[in-house]
């Protein structure tokens, strides 16, 4: 354990005063340059093309309608907003999205007066060196945008909870409609919290606690019925009115302005994303999310087993006390839930390390051999609706309902709402994530969030040293008997004794060696499809063509007129925004292509190519890569990857192509006709090239597209 004078050392120099401000300017400039620099330097994703070639239509004046493939128009008016102002580049595109993860980094440090200096530092800490929050932070999707609207809604309605201001109220469901107006799964955030906050309150007065105002900080609530009403209107009107004015499109929309809040309400969104998740369009296994944040987040993991074990542990001293019933009663053995929990986490890591064989199934073939068919048949079906297809599957499950049940009772008994309400996000994330039917690794944000609120809780206990369990960052100051207490707190005591050197050690060493994979797969791997949250991305080569478009714009004074289709358009169509006379049109022949300096088409039409393009050349370049890797590795190939980023079995090493990397290629053709923009052009350096199928043409004016024969070609 640290010492007393360290630690007030270490708490003078950089928690308070001077210091304090020291602290928090450098970690805003690591923000800042972790977050812009190089910032255009990846090439851009499916999904960044769509979200940017749309703000940059409504930078143009036009407006955007709302359709959920694209989720809510929140992101295209502001990217568009800051394209119309500072023009549509790569950089400008992302700026918004860097900008916004800037913000959420700092955003604990602007809630100090609630969390405490040393916890505020921490979370900020966390957020800025997270690789997922660093990866994606730097991607132009809703999640860095949602993730700061979360942040700022749920910080401002935790700060109507302690300090009673009616305007905190009003900016929570401010920032909530901004969370409705840019992605769908608001709808199940909402969901969970408000189950979680009537849940943890039902708890509290389980616990003992009859008067709920000893919840709050120092204030009595809005006691006339005018008052709250006033405030309820207000929070509403806020809502709606930002609700209906993004999704009418500014009351632009060209069905009219309650078509598109329709839409948005229910019609497209919920309707279409209900049809998705049945569909599973993106699968992925159940616990897709366990080996990301093993392999990218462990840095949380020492302050999360301490916060529950501390609650877990302190909770059991505290009921072994009263007589309480069940639920509650559950938590007054603590070797019991402490041998419990153990085999939970087994049977949630266990599996991961290739312990369970992949033909433990939950098909009805499966089952058949342990009931009946008729048993078999519904279990099989439940498991299905529920997108569990392994056995696994159904102990991860158990386990993560379980652990964060134990933390949850733990902390209501406690009297700690903040913390009760966490570790209830935190398994309700856990657990729709896993249900979900699209399996993509930046809905890992979601899961993350509580867990670094939680986790920066901890250290910030940790290094405070308190021994007062109830009045430090716990957002309520509900009264104990004084016999309870005091023995409550003679046993935080005795585990601070034993927890605080090594949790703190040891999240300072995994801390540094998360920032330097953070920068890894943020800088040098931000398009390496070994990363496990670089997905599908667009290869290096499609920046090579839009590079190679810029460079004959800056010698000749024009760009080349393309077109696209197929597989290209996305994000061709991004990169082609800025060219004038760009089309997405598939020319149906060499008189059609004569039009244009340079074309894609998918690599099926590539026979067609050869015979029809003459005048062209044909190159094959990769659009996409991705490395999705075999279920159920071995132990030794996790703690290879995780050390090194290589890919699994070893094989894959030295035969992508055939063990599990894949990629979508298309077809790039240049126009070679003379007074054509590529007509002196060096080959380009983007893909193979492609032998196309000479024609002999004797004619000294071929047909349009198509270059002349020359002597040399007559020879062979």
């Amino acid at each position: 354990m640290f010492s007393e004078h360290t630690r007030k050392t270490i708490t003078n120099k950089l928690l308070e005063g001077k210091g304090w401000f020291l602290v928090c300017g450098l970690i805003a400039l690591a923000a800042v340059l972790t977050r812009f620099l190089f910032l255009a330097d990846k090439p851009y994703h499916h999904d960044e093309s769509l979200h940017a070639y749309y703000s940059h239509r409504v930078s143009d004046g036009h407006p955007h309608e709302y359709s959920a493939l694209l989720h809510g128009p929140v992101l295209y008016y502001l990217v568009g907003a800051f394209m119309a102002i500072f023009g549509s580049d790569d950089f400008t595109a992302r700026f918004p999205s860097a900008a916004c993860n800037v913000l959420l980094v700092l955003l604990p440090l602007f809630w100090r007066r609630a969390l405490g200096n040393g916890t505020a530092l921490v979370i900020s800490l966390f957020l800025l060196l997270s690789p997922t929050f660093m990866y994606f932070g730097r991607f132009l999707r809703e999640d860095a945008f949602n993730s700061l609207w979360i942040g700022l809604s749920l910080a401002s309605f935790f700060a109507y909870h302690w300090w009673g201001k009616p305007w905190q109220a009003v900016v929570a469901a401010a920032f909530l409609a901004m969370q409705f107006c840019n992605k769908e799964n608001a709808y199940l955030h909402v969901f969970v919290w408000l189950l979680g906050i009537a849940s943890v309150l039902w708890l509290v007065r389980r616990s003992g606690l009859d008067d709920l105002n000893d919840l709050r900080g120092g204030y009595r609530p809005l006691t006339a019925w005018s008052d709250r009403a006033a405030l309820i209107v207000n929070c509403v009107s806020v809502f709606v009115f930002i609700y209906v004015v993004f999704y009418s499109s500014f009351f632009r929309h060209s069905k009219g302005a309650w078509h598109g809040v329709i839409d948005g309400l229910y019609r497209e969104s919920l309707l279409y994303w209900w049809d998705q998740n049945q569909k599973r369009r993106i699968d992925g296994p159940f616990d897709y999310h366990f080996p990301l944040l093993l392999n990218y987040e462990f840095a949380l993991i020492p302050a999360l087993m301490c916060a529950w074990m501390r609650s877990v542990s302190l909770s059991a001293k505290n009921t072994a006390r009263a007589a309480l019933r069940f639920p509650l009663s559950l938590l007054n053995t603590p070797r019991v839930v402490f041998i419990f929990s153990a085999l939970l986490l087994a049977s949630v890591a266990l599996p991961r390390l290739g312990f369970t064989p992949e033909s433990c199934s939950f098909s009805e073939t499966c089952l058949n051999g342990l009931a009946s068919e008729k048993t078999s048949s519904v279990v099989s079906g439940i498991a299905k609706k529920l997108h569990i297809s392994h056995s696994r599957h159904l102990m991860q499950l158990l386990s993560i309902a379980l652990l964060g049940a134990f933390a949850v009772l733990a902390n209501a008994r406690l009297r700690r709402f903040l913390d009760a309400f966490l570790w209830w996000w935190v398994t309700g994330m856990l657990g729709i994530y896993s249900y979900v039917g699209e399996k993509v690794p930046w809905l890992l944000i979601y899961i993350l969030m509580p867990f670094v609120a939680l986790a920066g809780l901890e250290i910030g206990r940790l290094l405070a040293g308190t021994r007062n369990f109830f009045n430090h960052n716990t957002l309520t100051d509900a009264p104990l008997d004084s016999e309870m207490k005091g023995a409550v707190a003679a046993a935080e005591g005795r585990f601070i004794a034993r927890a605080q050197r090594l949790t703190l050690v040891s999240t300072a060493l995994l801390l540094a060696f998360g920032a330097w994979k953070a920068v890894r797969v943020s800088f040098p791997e931000a398009a390496n499809p070994m990363e496990r949250l670089v997905f599908t991305q667009t290869t290096p080569a499609i920046k090579a063509i839009r590079q190679r478009w810029v460079n004959v714009n800056n010698v000749s004074g024009r760009f080349p007129r393309v077109t696209m289709s197929g597989d290209s358009t996305w994000p061709i169509a991004w990169y082609a925004h800025d060219i004038q006379g760009a089309d997405f049109i598939r020319p149906a022949d060499a008189s059609a292509a004569a039009a244009f300096d340079a074309f894609f088409l998918d690599v099926g039409d590539l026979e067609f190519a050869r015979r029809e393009f003459q005048a062209f050349d044909i190159y094959r370049v990769p659009l996409r890569h991705w490395w999705v890797p075999q279920p159920n590795p071995r132990t030794h190939e996790i703690l290879d990857y995780f050390l090194t980023s290589r890919p699994y079995p070893r094989e894959l090493r030295h035969s992508p192509l055939e063990q599990g990397i894949g990629d979508v290629s298309v077809l790039y053709l240049e126009n070679r006709a003379p007074n054509r923009s590529f007509a002196a052009a060096e080959p380009c350096a983007c893909g193979e090239r492609v032998e196309i199928a000479k024609i002999a043409v004797e004619s000294s004016n071929p047909p349009p597209g198509v270059a002349p024969v020359t002597p040399a070609e007559r020879k062979e």
